[in-house]
Order: structure tokens, then C-alpha cells, then sequence
């Protein structure tokens, strides 16, 4: 038996506009970091390395174009003296939450687990895509 709460919240003008203010953060939050995979997962789809890269032309491949991480750029991509030293997309760009909150104050209003939710619902997204044939995640949208 699964027994679950409701509760309906009244909330007064400020709170409304606290709200709203989450809201719009949270969004652009998960629109960056979703951006910043449909970028990763392009570059390794279709590299991008210039016309040096173009086999039809035969033109030279320069080395300085490869991209060091090709799965995120946002985060730390390894591991600290582990046995397989590669990070999961969803925990280098959780690693970047703390240097978000550094860079703009106005996220610390947030709470960090929020943010993480946020990320982890962009991480079942990109699960349901490469796994389950799903859609390619889009980008949320102001209500």
C-alpha cells in the first residue's frame, strides 16, 4: 500500500515571486547543461575539426583540434586515484554546481539538491534517448 500526502500551498505576492524566481533559474540551468550535451553529443556524432578533417578534399587532420573530453565540457572530467579515472556526464556537471553557486550569488537561494534534481531529470532524459529510442531532450520553455 503506498500512502502519500498532499498539501496545497497558499502562498502570499512575495513568496509567488520567490517562486517564479527558482523557476526561471532552474530553467536556465537545465537549458545550459543541455546545451552543453546536445553540443558534446553533435561533436562526436559529426566532429567538427575544421576543413584540415575533410577526407574528400584530402586535406591534412590537425592534431590541436581534438577535443579532450568529447562527452561534456562543463566539470571535471576525471576521477581522483580511481581504477577507471572517467566521470559519467552527470558527475562532471554535478561537480559544476558548487563553482555555479560561486560564480552567481543569486543561485545560493536554491538548494543544492534541487539543483542536482534538476540535473538528474536531464540524465533520465538523455537515458530514455540512447537507451529506449526516445526523443532528443528539448529545451524547457517559460510557462
Amino acid at each position: 500500500m503506498q500512502l502519500g500526502y498532499s498539501y496545497k500551498l497558499k502562498p502570499n505576492q512575495q513568496q509567488i515571486a520567490k517562486m517564479n524566481s527558482w523557476l526561471d533559474m532552474l530553467r536556465s540551468q537545465y537549458n545550459y547543461l543541455l546545451r552543453d550535451r546536445n553540443d558534446s553529443y553533435n561533436q562526436v556524432k559529426a566532429p567538427r575539426l575544421g576543413n584540415y578533417c575533410d577526407l574528400r578534399s584530402k586535406g591534412e587532420a590537425c592534431p590541436l583540434t581534438c577535443s579532450v573530453s568529447k562527452t561534456h565540457s562543463v566539470g571535471y572530467p576525471w576521477k581522483k586515484s580511481q581504477k577507471n579515472p572517467r566521470r559519467s556526464a552527470y558527475e562532471a556537471q554535478s561537480s559544476s554546481l558548487p563553482i555555479l553557486k560561486k560564480e552567481r550569488p543569486w543561485y545560493k537561494s536554491i538548494h543544492s539538491t534541487v539543483l542536482q534534481q534538476s540535473l538528474r531529470q536531464l540524465d533520465v532524459a538523455f537515458y530514455k534517448f540512447f537507451c529506449m529510442r526516445d526523443w532528443l531532450p528539448k529545451a524547457k520553455e517559460k510557462i
